[in-house]
């Protein structure tokens, strides 16, 4: 099989929330592929150790914008920068990837914790969905939709039901999207993370007693890391997957599978 079907010279993809974590993983897998990046990332977030990264893995370009995902005018505003910097003039892949979330009891989540996990994992990706799935059908050209979903997609969790009611509407929201863009030649898939080594999961729970618990339920017998998401990254923003649409990629060790 050709390498050119997985090969991502040429195009353009904007991706939010990749100045690390598993943002870096994909990313990176998108720069060795040679796609052209547009990372979005927060003011507070430096991201000249990413785009050093990404550059020396092969990216041709990669190019920052600042939005803050909570805000939906700056949320508004990132289609329109993309193709400004753009080098090709077009942008071919989206991916929604970045995420936060709220710890504790259901009795004693707020309404504003609600309502803020619900706008960056739920609302944001929504957007940006629609605003770039207009703008492919208006120029009738194709393009791609990565959402990065979660265990939690799945699974009711505890201590983490805004999370989970964003990641299970995401999930749901991916399988609606791809029915009605893939006539348009618009494909909107997910990937989902199992446990990762991040600085967000290593010390909540991957160093303690339910980590151990929780690692032997992992079929493969390790924690997952950030490189494993090249290649499923890859795969979903190239030529090899377009007759893959509504679908997941679980980057898991085989822990839904369980």
């Amino acid at each position: 099989m050709s390498a050119e079907l997985f090969s991502l010279k040429g195009k353009v993809v904007v991706i939010t929330g990749a100045t690390k974590g598993i943002g870096e993983g994909m990313a990176s897998g998108l720069a060795q592929a040679g796609a052209e990046l547009v990372i979005v990332h927060r003011a507070a977030t430096d991201p000249s150790r990413a785009v050093k990264i990404y550059e020396a893995l092969g990216a041709p370009k990669v190019h920052t914008i600042v939005a803050d995902m909570s805000n939906d005018k700056e949320v508004d505003e990132i289609l329109p920068q993309a193709l400004k910097l753009s080098t090709t003039g077009t942008v071919d892949v989206l991916i929604n990837n970045a995420g936060i979330t709220s710890r504790g009891p259901a009795t004693d989540v707020t309404d504003q914790a609600w309502n803020d996990v619900l706008q960056v994992n739920l609302t944001t990706p929504f957007r940006l969905s629609r605003a770039f799935a207009n703008y492919w059908i208006k120029e009738k050209k194709k393009g791609k939709i990565i959402n990065t979903a979660s265990l939690y997609s799945f699974f009711g969790g505890t201590n983490v039901i805004p999370y989970t009611a964003s990641k299970g509407a995401l999930h749901a929201v991916t399988k609606g999207l791809s029915n009605e863009w893939a006539p348009y030649g618009i494909t909107v898939n997910s990937i989902v993370p199992g446990y990762i080594v991040t600085d967000m999961t290593e010390e909540g729970i991957i160093k303690n007693v339910k980590g151990e618990a929780l690692l032997k339920r992992i079929p493969v017998g390790r924690w997952g890391n950030i490189d494993d998401f090249r290649g499923p990254t890859v795969f979903l923003a190239s030529a090899a997957s377009d007759y893959l649409t509504g679908g997941t990629i679980d980057v898991d060790g085989g822990f839904i599978a369980a």
